[in-house]
């Protein structure tokens, strides 16, 4: 029997492979089985239904990387940090469907609601945001990291992740991979790094 999570799964791979403004709702519900009226008994409308669907990559996302977080506590900081920045590759890797999706997502215009859609990651992500914020000041004080902005750390650490999926969804594996340990090698090299003493201290 059709469910509401079967037509999210359809729609995902549909509004992925094709787009919010070239997919169809007869798509959809032809890829589920059914007639498309039979989808407005869900979801009013092809603009709500990919809205659902966002929100739902959205919750998947969060809850993935609220757990590795978790798992990684114990961890020294900066293997704590690769840890979380590796996710983005375990994530991903075996779901091709749902990096179209996010990378659509990511670059496309899909409707008047977009702009409020894009703020759907910023309300879900602050567990992470604490988790990373909570590495560097593990880092620092354990004298692992050098001392600096969290704030900025943390937004260094996101936009580090950004970066990663959009080098895993342009580029064969090896080659991400090997990106990848260059970018790594680099960041805990200047992460670890010891400032200078001025020379009126010294």
């Amino acid at each position: 029997m059709m469910s509401k999570a079967d037509i999210l799964t359809e729609a995902r791979t549909v509004f992925g492979r094709k787009g919010y403004a070239d997919a169809s709702l007869r798509e959809i519900a032809g890829a589920v089985g059914i007639k498309t009226p039979s989808l407005y008994a869900h979801f009013p409308s092809k603009e709500a239904l990919y809205h659902a669907v966002y929100a739902q990559v959205a919750v998947e996302h969060t809850a993935f990387f609220n757990d590795l977080a978790r798992g990684s506590a114990g961890l020294p900081p900066l293997e704590r940090l690769r840890h979380l920045l590796s996710g983005i590759e375990e994530f991903y890797r075996d779901q091709p469907e749902l990096a179209e999706f996010s990378l659509r997502a990511a670059v496309e215009e899909y409707g008047p609601s977009g702009r409020g859609l894009r703020e759907i990651f910023l309300d879900v992500e602050s567990d992470l945001a604490d988790a990373v914020q909570q590495t560097y000041h593990d880092g620092v004080a354990a004298g692992d990291f050098a001392p600096g902005d969290p704030e900025g750390f943390v937004a260094l650490v996101f936009v580090i992740m950004d970066g990663l999926f959009l080098q895993l969804t342009h580029y064969a594996a090896d080659v991400y991979r090997e990106r990848f340990e260059h970018t790594w090698r680099y960041l805990a090299k200047t992460l670890t790094a010891v400032p200078p003493i001025p020379k009126g201290n010294q």
